[in-house]
């Protein structure tokens, strides 16, 4: 799809919200705008050959009506191939409508219907119409109208280039978010109640004025801290007010605004039980050694984001999204090519063989950023030095006929590692059979 027909459709969808926003019906509905980001766990189809991911979405929408809201979304998501040397990465606006059974704020279930477009990246670029429907449900947090809310929707993608024998794909897509308005909520305007005649009477003696000790505007004999400090705001009996609820009254508490529940300190601050700097409430990381640097989670950093903490990363520069050990050091990928085959006691590759080396040879006729080393291996029949030599040469056959398929030759390395590296028990046939094997192992260039 062109920008322009981008820019079209992100048009008609902000001016259809505009719209719709001013058709609210006013009664009790909450007709504030408001974001709803989520975090999401796609189970994809079958046919996409991926594995199962995570995604995110990013709404805003409006109630229209009593029973409707309609929402603008945003979503993104990457699925990675099964066989590891590509991935979908997919990106996406949509338009959903969402009904309400009920608008009850401690359990309110609805069903969405949307549409959109998604656009796909693998080997090549496509975009699509995508079509989903579902049930969720939404609960209110907080009074101001914060909403925890989850879904399960079916998404249909009319992708019809990505996999050339399926046109579209089947994903279920499982919400786990939050909706956050916008703005304060409106109070409904207090109804007043008529005002009855009176009849004038005399006025009547003025009584005693009753004794206020401490002057906090509590009269002693309502007051159950009859010793309140000159000037502290108190409640209606008298005692100093806590406004956090953290049980340090507000004239000695240096942290006015903790959570509720927040463990605090005596003067009413957050504990930090380890000392990173990052209080435990917003602390993931709660027992972070002494000296650590630590993100704004409290967590230890990992700089090169291979899932080792800095502080037991021996190879600190890893690249993105490679694979690496409990140091944090790379582990070279190996793929076992299943079905690659050859006559007995020979390096003549079977005619079954054929089309899995074709599809090998397409792979890295698209992937020119990676070499790769191609392994021979045998069971344990026979001489070592004989399993060595054929295990070469049937390396070197496979590595010959990718060569033939356009695969530069200085891409590929052959080696035979004989009986060396088993991968199964040489005691059994059908251990000796997946120890008779092809492996890829893939290069970086």
């Amino acid at each position: 799809m062109t920008r322009k027909k981008y820019e079209v459709l992100a048009l008609t969808i902000a001016s259809t919200l505009l719209l719709l926003g001013t058709q609210v019906n006013a009664g009790e509905v909450d007709d504030r705008w408001y974001i709803a980001p989520a975090l999401s766990y796609i189970k994809a189809d079958e046919d996409r050959n991926a594995d199962n991911d995570l995604s995110f979405r990013l709404g805003i929408g409006k109630a229209i009506s009593d029973t409707w809201d309609i929402e603008a979304n945003l979503v993104i998501d990457s699925l990675d191939f099964k066989n590891g040397l590509s991935k979908y990465k997919q990106k996406g606006l949509g338009l959903d409508a969402l009904y309400f059974f009920s608008r009850d704020t401690n359990f309110a279930p609805y069903a969405v219907i949307g549409t959109g477009i998604l656009n796909t990246k693998t080997v090549g670029e496509s975009t699509n119409v995508m079509l989903n429907a579902g049930l969720g449900f939404k609960k209110d947090l907080t009074d101001n109208g914060l909403a925890l809310r989850a879904d399960a929707r079916y998404r249909t993608d009319f992708d019809d280039y990505s996999v050339s024998s399926q046109k579209r794909f089947g994903d279920w897509v499982f919400s786990l978010g939050l909706a956050i308005p916008l703005g304060d909520k409106v109070k409904p305007a207090p109804m007043t109640a008529p005002v009855a005649a009176t009849i004038a009477t005399p006025a009547p003696a003025a009584p005693a004025k009753p004794m206020d000790s401490d002057g906090d505007g509590v009269v002693d004999s309502q007051d159950r801290c009859p010793n309140s400090p000159a000037g502290a705001k108190v409640n209606a009996q008298g005692c100093e007010l806590d406004s956090d609820g953290d049980g340090v009254v507000d004239s000695q508490d240096r942290c006015p605004n903790s959570p509720a529940g927040a463990k605090v300190n005596a003067q009413g601050c957050e504990l930090d039980s380890d000392g990173d700097g990052v209080v435990d409430s917003q602390d993931r990381c709660p027992n972070s050694p002494a000296g650590a640097k630590v993100n704004a989670q409290g967590c230890e950093l990992d700089s090169d984001g291979d899932g080792v903490v800095d502080s037991q990363d021996r190879c600190p520069t890893s690249k993105m999204g490679i694979k690496v050990d409990n140091n944090g050091c790379a582990i070279p990928e190996v793929i076992i090519l299943k079905g690659v085959n050859f006559e007995t006691s020979s390096d003549r590759l079977t005619s079954d063989s054929i089309g899995i080396l074709n599809g090998v040879a397409e792979t890295l006729l698209r992937r020119t950023e990676i070499s790769i080393e191609v392994g021979g291996y045998t069971d344990n029949r026979g001489a070592t030095s004989s399993n060595e030599k054929l295990s070469q040469k049937r390396a070197q056959a496979v590595a010959k006929y990718l060569a033939s398929r356009g695969i530069k030759a200085d891409r590929l390395t052959a080696k035979g590692y004989g009986e060396s590296n088993p991968v199964a028990d040489n005691n059994t046939e059908t251990g000796r059979a997946q120890n008779r094997r092809v492996e890829l192992q893939i290069l970086e260039n």
